[in-house]
């Protein structure tokens, strides 16, 4: 393993895990729907586990030179039903309107997450740190996925309500 390289990787990997924490911490007090308030919450709880995680095996590598794949799971199951429910708004249009861009950075957030992840899988060596990769990756496709199902049903919802076409919402 090329301590350096992975080192590398895990502690910038590990800044922008605090980062998305930071971001959806921040942003669930600031959104007006709920179900994006509380989908925000879980995510920054979830970003705390990633760091969490992310610590964990740079202390690894750090005390013995290796790395091992653990599958730790990411604990999304309430966040995947909210992106399936409906999405109740008290008729406080003005409420989605405000929403939509902030879902629309979370999720090129979690876009630039699973990239970043599926690259540096690409540029490693180490097979155990390969799959410890591609696993963060594919958590964050799933968090990317869920925010962009919410993103959608909220811009539906937006634009059938002002009876307009969408002009952007894909």
């Amino acid at each position: 393993m090329n301590k350096k390289k992975a080192l590398g990787i895990l502690e910038y990997a590990l800044a922008k895990e605090i980062e998305g924490m930071q971001f959806y911490e921040s942003k669930s007090k600031t959104v007006k729907i709920k179900q994006v308030k509380e989908t925000f919450e879980e995510l920054s709880n979830m970003e705390k586990n990633h760091a969490d995680y992310i610590t964990s095996l740079i202390n690894e590598i750090d005390e013995h030179d290796y790395v091992h794949f653990r599958q730790e799971t990411d604990i999304g199951q309430s966040f995947r039903k909210k992106a399936e429910q409906e999405i109740p708004y008290s008729g406080d249009f003005s409420a989605l309107r405000s929403d939509i861009p902030v879902l629309r950075m979370a999720y090129l957030i979690e876009e630039d997450f699973m990239n970043f992840y599926n690259q540096a899988a690409e540029r490693v060596e180490d097979e155990e740190l390969k799959k410890i990769l591609k696993h963060l990756a594919e958590w964050e496709k799933n968090h990317r996925d869920m925010i962009y199902k919410l993103y959608q049903k909220t811009a539906k919802d937006y634009w059938e309500h002002v009876e307009v076409e969408p002009l952007f919402y894909s």
